[in-house]
């Protein structure tokens, strides 16, 4: 259990900003009785249950203190079950939460939810989806930033190396709209429609795609494909992930064209390719010897993607004349990087994996259902 500070609510906020326990904006005091509504929400019973490990930083993450930089990012009870998949997320091996959360780079954690508690929690898919204005989707990423910082140790100035940093790293956190004529994410990548998932991605902040007059869908996707291929975005080239944000027009002319996500994912990952002429047109120079070679391939391209899988296409923002964004991976996936993981939430009454008393390296993905047979 956590210490508890005896603070008049008037000192708490400056108590906690000289403490270092805040992203630099204010905080919910997170009372006992805060905490315990908020862990109860997640069918948490044990406010020392472990959620997974950092191995190379030695630290050990429990319930308890993910409910208090839940609570302290303002998050309703109601949330949790989201942020606890978001967490399930960045204790992943995969993710790599060590590196992702020190490097230069200055990664967001980039919060995706797809499914219907998104719409139940009111989580905004519609106008302004990755700006401000509704709570559910800025504490949800704010509760998984505050969380690195003070319990990961990634806060400014220490082991968060950030060289610029940028918005999304206070919160980015996106809800899924569902369009007519597509799948949403989480059934695309084998869930039921009845289940929610969270992806967590290490990016950069948000590129704005504007096309406002081509009605054609490979015209819409080939403006996406030069603000994916752009030489100075970081992974361009090297094999590495992002996210496709479709808003309302781009997505409707899609899904009424017949284009199904997968065939958007191939067209992008197609077009993205590029030269080494390419990228030297822009300055940079192939790297040699690095943890991510860049080796042109037989046509003399270089992917800027490892999959068409590696390009998350979600459907989100409100009708306007033509607005999509694209939001890349801090850097490309791999032993030495981060990679998107995605986690089932867990329905109310379904127990937290068991990591013992020393902590784990945790695995979490819940098995979808299994395949139909021949």
């Amino acid at each position: 259990m956590a210490d508890l500070l005896e603070l008049d609510e008037s000192a708490a906020q400056e108590h906690f900003f000289e403490a270092g326990w805040t992203d630099g904006l204010p905080v919910v005091p997170p009372t006992p009785d805060r905490v315990l509504d908020t862990l109860l929400a997640g069918g948490v019973t044990d406010p020392d249950e472990i959620l997974g490990s950092v191995p190379q930083r030695n630290v050990t993450v429990t319930a308890e203190q993910l409910a208090i930089n839940a609570v302290m990012a303002g998050c309703k009870p109601a949330y949790f079950p989201v942020v606890l998949a978001a967490t399930d997320c960045l204790l992943s091996p995969d993710f790599n939460a060590h590196t992702a959360c020190t490097s230069t780079g200055g990664a967001a954690l980039c919060v995706v939810v797809s499914g219907p508690l998104a719409a139940e929690l009111g989580m905004n898919g519609g106008l302004n989806a990755l700006g401000p204005g509704n709570r559910a989707n800025a504490t949800i990423g704010r509760a998984v930033r505050l969380l690195a910082a003070n319990v990961l140790g990634a806060k400014s100035g220490e082991l968060d190396g950030s060289s610029m940093g940028h918005p999304g790293k206070y919160t980015l956190c996106v809800a899924e709209e569902p369009t007519p004529g597509w799948e949403l994410h989480a059934v695309a990548i084998g869930y039921g429609p009845e289940d929610t998932t969270v992806t967590l991605m290490p990016t950069e902040g948000p590129h704005q795609v504007a096309n406002h007059l081509n009605g054609d869908p490979e015209g819409i996707l080939l403006t996406f494909a030069a603000a994916m291929s752009n030489p100075a975005t970081f992974s361009t080239g090297k094999a590495g992930q992002g996210i496709v944000v479709l808003g309302w027009e781009h997505r409707t002319i899609l899904a009424k064209a017949g284009w199904d996500r997968s065939r958007v994912q191939a067209f992008l990952a197609e077009h993205t390719r590029v030269t080494p002429d390419e990228l030297a047109a822009g300055g940079v120079l192939l790297e040699e010897g690095t943890s991510h070679p860049m080796i042109p391939g037989p046509d003399g391209k270089l992917p800027s993607f490892r999959s068409p899988e590696d390009i998350l296409v979600t459907t989100a923002g409100g009708a306007g004349a033509g607005w999509s964004a694209y939001i890349p991976s801090w850097a490309p996936p791999g032993h030495a990087h981060a990679e998107a993981v995605t986690r089932r939430v867990r329905l109310a009454g379904e127990a937290l994996p068991d990591c013992g008393p020393d902590g784990c390296e945790v695995d979490l993905d819940v098995p979808v259902a299994p395949e139909e047979g021949p």
